[in-house]
């Protein structure tokens, strides 16, 4: 398929991601030439006729939903038995990639990214479609920090005739909920909302709330086990995690989050217990020296004040919060900005293999190291004693016990 051009407009340039039924390519409008994601079904699939009609279904539903994490359709086509829609392309990740590659984030950090998804989830259902299939690997995670909810091709509207497979559940195992595995069809926001709790979950802990040998161990641990406790893996968390989870991850709906406003709103709150006092594994915030030495981690020292800012995570986002934009970045600048010369996403600091790198986010002030300015989305290495400026701070890393 590289190479082939689809309805004489869309040429497939590279392969980005392959699944059972369908593949996603990076495609060029020959038109416009405007990069795009075009997602092929596959001609066996094409071939099913229950198949074929859910993947007409999915961009018709994706038509009627407009929102800044939806990832928004372009076109449709059918090019000679080849079937596909032509989607915005999406520079970034899955959220299952960051978790893979980077661990568990920092509450600060996965309760800006969960926002962002039940924002999606509640664009969705204003439109009344249930997406059906929320996970990490539907949820893209942009360069700039930005969540897509993306592949609504199991959701539901509830005008649509109901397409679904026979003799199964729809959803995925480790992230359906217990209504869905009972009667797909008949689900609601509520049973996203649930899978949107395990992600949550797998966000803070780098584990899904249930897990099995086969596929339906881990259904009967979402129909039957009792909720694991969050804190219990993430100690460091305060015991409103562990309420929230009670709620987000109830087995009946009437017991859970009624809307996505209501599960934003729960995850808000929980930010006041985050940030209760300094504590290794919280987002960010001033740590003696001695603390961060015996806990062996890298960190980010303010060179007037001395204040440090323990660089816990794999990845984590320098920058300035702004809690009316919803912006609360890992490590929060703001304090020492009063200018507010830093962006709220400035930079993004990345562990990779035992070194550590820093990238600026195309922030307004640039990043410099050692004095030479970033180029937007540049790697660069950092090593002890290495001089930082962002906006107007300076902070020296050091890289103790790494």
């Amino acid at each position: 398929m590289i190479g082939r051009v689809l309805k004489n407009r869309y040429k497939l340039i590279d392969e980005r991601g392959r699944g059972s039924m369908a593949t996603v390519y990076i495609g060029r409008d020959m038109e416009t030439n405007r990069i795009y994601a075009v997602k092929a079904l596959s001609r066996e699939a094409a071939a099913d006729t229950e198949l074929s009609e859910r993947f007409k279904r999915e961009f018709e539903l994706l038509s009627r939903i407009s929102g800044p994490h939806v990832v928004a359709p372009v076109d449709f086509g059918d090019d000679k038995g080849v079937l596909f829609i032509v989607m915005d392309y999406v520079d970034g990740h899955t959220l299952k990639h960051a978790v893979l590659t980077g661990g568990p984030f920092q509450p600060r950090r996965a309760v800006d990214v969960i926002e962002q998804s039940a924002a999606g989830v509640a664009t969705a259902a204003a439109r009344g479609v249930t997406h059906r299939d929320i996970k990490p690997q539907n949820l893209l995670l942009t360069v700039d920090n930005t969540v897509k909810l993306t592949d609504f091709g199991l959701a539901r509207s509830h005008e649509s005739k109901d397409i679904t497979v026979t003799g199964f559940f729809v959803g995925t195992p480790f992230y359906v909920a217990p209504e869905q595995v009972e009667n797909s069809r008949r689900v609601d926001t509520r049973a996203d909302l649930y899978s949107l709790g395990c992600v949550f979950f797998e966000l803070l802990s780098g584990r899904v709330p249930y897990d099995g040998e086969h596929a339906w161990d881990v259904v009967m641990k979402h129909l039957n086990s009792p909720i694991p406790s969050i804190t219990a893996l993430r100690p460091d968390l305060p015991p409103t995690y562990d309420a929230f989870f009670e709620r987000a991850l109830a087995k009946r709906p009437d017991l859970r989050f009624q809307s996505a406003q209501e599960f934003s709103a729960a995850t808000d709150a929980l930010l006041s217990g985050a940030d209760t006092g300094p504590r290794i594994g919280a987002a960010s915030g001033p740590l003696n020296a001695s603390s961060m030495s015996a806990h062996g981690v890298a960190a980010l020292v303010e060179v007037t004040s001395g204040q440090v800012f323990a660089l816990t995570a794999a990845d984590m986002i320098i920058g300035r919060s702004d809690a009316q934009r919803k912006v609360f970045p890992d490590v929060d600048l703001l304090p020492l900005d009063p200018s507010q010369a830093v962006s709220r996403r400035h930079a993004h600091f990345m562990r990779r293999d035992g070194r550590c790198y820093i990238e600026d986010l195309n922030a307004f002030n640039r990043t410099r190291v050692n004095g030479r300015l970033l180029v937007p989305h540049e790697d660069v290495e950092l090593h002890d004693g290495d001089t930082l400026r962002l906006g107007n701070i300076d902070l020296r890393f050091e890289a103790r016990g790494r």
